[in-house]
């Protein structure tokens, strides 16, 4: 299959969601996709996720980080049509010091053309 995709969709990702490029973020999440954090899962209709976006960006800043950067990613292809990645990201803390760690996973769709997130897991919150 064309696992050399995983890489290049979560750089297209980390590079989208930094830079709050709400067109392409679209384009990569299935409508509707299902969250899922400590608190629970529930499905989120694309457009909903999208606007809510600008706000997610603005707890980061107010928590005194920058956008998410990708530190590390694996993943494993469950059949034809799904892989799961788990991925790794650093947040630049923007008064210095440690940047804040955090964990999510994805169960991305292949179609064959083009990989979409399904299932997006918060692994910690801020």
């Amino acid at each position: 299959m064309h696992d050399f995709r995983v890489p290049e969709f979560f750089e297209v990702f980390g590079d989208a969601s930094g830079d709050l490029k709400l067109d392409v973020l679209g384009y990569l999440f299935a409508d509707p996709f299902l969250s899922a954090d400590a608190t629970g899962a529930r499905p989120v209709p694309r457009d909903l996720f999208l606007q809510a976006l600008p706000r997610r960006a603005a707890l980061f800043a107010d928590a005194g980080l920058g956008p998410a950067a990708l530190t590390a990613l694996t993943w494993d292809r469950l059949d034809d049509h799904y892989l799961l990645a788990r991925t790794e990201w650093a947040c630049p803390s923007l008064a210095g010091g440690e940047p804040r760690l955090l964990s999510s996973s994805f169960l991305l769709h292949d179609d064959g053309d083009r990989l979409q997130i399904v299932l997006y897991l918060n692994h910690q919150g801020l």
